[in-house]
């Protein structure tokens, strides 16, 4: 089995390594326009499975003749969610199966009905017999996933509520995350499911929540926009009244402080006689997310300890009762998971290396479903495979339940 990896930064160092570790995967390209992240990946993984290739994800009929030179079983999608239709449509061309892990656009041409990008293809791809798993990382993904394990063992479901809490401490600004992703979503307005889309301002929603072990405290949350709400009222399999996504860290009322100060605005503005927007002089001073190398110093030296932990909420009814789900994922911290994977982080391996169990699976033909689709549509059996690698990974999820009389 082959497989291309598009992008060479934290996720794909982490979904390379993995792939080249499975001993029915026999070649994996990473793709990208970065030599020398290229390069530090490679010197990092070591495997003589891995090969590299000069990727342009925005150049779709150069992916789409690599990928029918290739002959690739899939094509994962680690690059910034901006590509994502340029990578599809290349895939489609070259009749390749395709994951990726965030999407770019929300009701593309205001269509209700279409709630995230990558859906419009959903007919073609279906006629095609072609797979597109879509949002298959940490969040969106295990986070689906674990919402459909409550869901499927309701009668009703009232609500599904998915939180996301991390706490990084650096003696020096870091980005453990696509910067333009995470702030992105974090000031643009985040939209929840109550009986129907609706948007909530950003920042709002305040909440404390007693997180369970690896974290073990109380941490404050936010609306933040996010895949999820979006959805999983469209393919969770039954009706569900209630979803959100809601996001907390430390720190966040600094990253609200930069929205707040307009720091994340496109519009441009007028400095020393020249326009320019404010975002793109705040991208272009954040550092970027660290190469393989550098991560593994900053952890050696104790400059930067991370943990990070998802948690999904879920209440319904079971044989007229009231029932309460809770699940959580226990993950290595950051310097475990550096450890168990040079170069990667607590945030990039539990982003990758779900990104990496979903590829396995579709590898594998584990994946049942045809056309464009996200985890949620997952049955018992397929949920089972899944949390069964992710533990045999490093990545446990956990699963509380409980009666309310």
């Amino acid at each position: 089995m082959k497989a291309l990896i598009v992008g060479a930064g934290a996720q794909g160092l982490v979904i390379s390594w993995v792939l080249t570790r499975s001993d029915d995967v026999s070649e994996v390209v990473l793709g990208d326009i970065d030599q020398g992240r290229l390069k530090d990946i490679v010197e990092t993984n070591q495997s003589k499975k891995l090969k590299t290739a000069m990727v342009d994800a925005s150049d779709t009929d150069g992916m789409a003749r690599l990928m029918k030179d290739g002959k690739f079983d899939l094509v994962v999608n680690a690059t910034l969610p901006a590509f994502n239709d340029n990578i599809m449509e290349a895939c489609y061309e070259a009749r390749v199966n395709y994951l990726d892990m965030a999407t770019s656009e929300y009701f593309p041409g205001g269509d209700e009905n279409i709630p995230v990008e990558e859906l419009k293809y959903a007919k073609k791809w279906e006629e095609a017999s072609l797979k597109g798993l879509i949002l298959a990382g940490s969040d969106a993904g295990t986070t689906n996933v674990m919402a459909k394990e409550a869901a499927d063992e309701l009668d009703e479901v009232d609500s599904i509520k998915i939180k996301d809490y991390a706490i990084t401490e650096s003696e020096k600004p870091i980005v453990l995350w696509q910067p333009q992703t995470y702030l992105g979503d974090l000031s643009s307005p985040a939209v929840i499911w109550d009986n129907g889309y609706k948007k909530m301002p950003p920042f709002s929603g305040e909440e404390e929540y007693d997180f369970p072990p690896p974290i073990g405290c109380k941490g404050k949350v936010y609306y933040h926009s996010h895949e999820e709400p979006l959805v999983i009222p469209k393919f969770i399999g039954k009706p569900v009244k209630y979803v959100d996504f809601k996001m907390g860290e430390p720190e966040l009322m600094l990253w609200k402080s930069i929205v707040d100060l307009g720091l994340m605005s496109e519009d441009p503005i007028e400095v020393e006689g020249k326009k320019i927007a404010p975002r793109s002089v705040f991208f272009k001073l954040l550092p970027p997310t660290p190469k393989a190398k550098e991560l593994i110093e900053l952890v050696k030296s104790g400059k930067l300890r991370s943990r990070l932990i998802l948690t999904v909420d879920v209440d319904g009814k079971r044989v007229g009762k009231d029932w309460h789900y809770q699940l959580w994922t226990e993950g290595p911290d950051c310097a475990t998971a550096c450890e168990r994977i040079p170069g990667a982080s607590d945030v990039s391996s539990a982003t990758a290396i779900s990104g990496a169990v979903f590829s396995l699976m579709m590898l594998r033909g584990q994946v049942k479903h045809t056309g464009i689709f996200p985890p949620e549509v997952f049955d018992k059996e397929e949920r089972m495979i899944y949390f069964k690698v992710m533990k045999e990974w490093g990545i446990k999820i956990h699963k509380r339940t409980e009666m309310i009389l």
